[in-house]
């Protein structure tokens, strides 16, 4: 059986380049040469896109101005992270794949980003996020998926999801629905 994803109607197969400029991603990992810069990064990655967004606004929203001249491989992880998010906002996309937003940041950092998705959010970006922290999840998401072996075992709001189980904490709800709840058996 074929499946299609059709995104803001347009045909993946058919329009993969109109695709391609809705869409940002950031990776959890990526590798870049050692010696590219912040600047010249960005600048690559506008190149590929026709109204890219002004990578310099996105650096500062993310704290990232100052690094501009600095090389990749001199940041953090907390800042390659940030800079991962920046990439992925540069195309202007209406639908943005982030996949373990906030691994490496810390808690003031974590809390910045998410402010900043916010924002983001309330201009009309959609964000797919995948994550393991629950707090992230609360904050950022309107609905949420649960995974269980590749397969949805819950779709819906956090509030649904609290209702449907036994607990109130969304981390063991995610554990619940998982079957990763450990009892006082084991």
């Amino acid at each position: 059986m074929w499946c299609q994803l059709f995104l803001y109607h347009i045909n993946p197969w058919e329009n993969r380049k109109q695709l391609f400029e809705q869409v940002g991603v950031q990776f959890q990992e990526s590798n870049y040469p050692d010696k590219i810069r912040v600047r010249e990064l960005c600048e690559e990655t506008a190149c590929l896109y026709r109204q890219p967004s002004s990578y310099g606004e996105l650096l500062q929203k993310f704290g990232l101005a100052d690094k501009r001249e600095a090389f990749v491989s001199e940041l953090s992880g907390g800042q390659k992270q940030k800079l991962f998010i920046v990439l992925a906002l540069i195309p202007n996309p209406k639908v943005a794949f982030l996949d373990e937003l906030t691994t490496g940041l810390d808690t003031k950092a974590r809390r910045g980003v998410w402010k900043s998705l916010q924002e983001l959010k309330e201009q009309g970006l959609t964000i797919f996020l995948s994550s393991h922290f629950m707090d992230e999840v609360e904050i950022l998401c309107d609905r949420i998926g649960i995974l269980k072996d590749g397969r949805f075992v819950f779709e819906g709001t956090v509030q649904e999801a609290v209702d449907l189980s036994p607990y109130e904490r969304l981390e063991d709800v995610y554990l619940w629905f998982t079957g990763e709840e450990e009892t006082g058996d084991e």
